[in-house]
């Protein structure tokens, strides 16, 4: 079922208020199964910033390869980055005993990712430009990608009802199936 425009900007004040550390952030998410397949539309709004850092990620490589090589492997690793997450959320939820609150999670944890590129993208941006000394640079990005990180946390954390260190271990988890992931799709390239 297609997402209203309030639903979307409901799910987006959620994941803002859970930016700023704010457990209440989970009153404005659907949290039903219908909720949790909806959040997935957070990947679409994704998008479009995901494919500039993957230019620039990717801008020598662009003469070399072949355009549909790239669109293909890149936009299936997005499809697979996407839910492979989600799928290993939701066994680690019922194996905790916490399958009930997995639609809320992943609903919560999907429209996050729109937050997190909202402030990721200008990051890599400005580090790109050339503006800042890269020690500042560096700096600066290794601040945000630990500040993101964290937000993660408290997402899981908040979302699933979880001590502290089962939610770091499920951001560890997150970090290592995004890392795999991406570094098979370049291989591919």
């Amino acid at each position: 079922m297609p997402l209203t425009t309030p639903a979307i900007l409901s799910a987006l004040t959620g994941a803002y208020r859970l930016a700023r550390f704010d457990r209440a952030g989970m009153e404005f998410f659907d949290r039903t199964p219908d909720g949790a397949l909806n959040s997935f539309y957070a990947a679409v709004v994704v998008l479009p910033a995901y494919a500039l850092l993957l230019a620039i990620r990717l801008w020598d490589q662009l003469g070399d390869t072949p355009i549909l090589q790239l669109l293909t492997v890149e936009g299936i690793a997005y499809v697979v980055s996407w839910t492979a997450f989600p799928l290993a959320l939701f066994r680690v939820a019922t194996l905790m005993g916490k399958a009930p609150l997995y639609p809320g999670a992943l609903t919560a944890y999907n429209w996050s990712a729109v937050i997190q590129m909202a402030i990721y993208l200008p990051t890599i941006l400005l580090s790109v430009s050339g503006l800042l000394p890269p020690p500042v640079s560096e700096g600066l990005v290794f601040g945000v990608m630990m500040a993101m990180l964290t937000y993660q946390w408290f997402v899981l954390r908040t979302a699933l009802s979880l001590p502290g260190l089962a939610a770091g271990a499920l951001v560890v988890l997150d970090l290592f199936l995004s890392a795999a992931i991406s570094d098979l799709a370049d291989g591919m390239l």
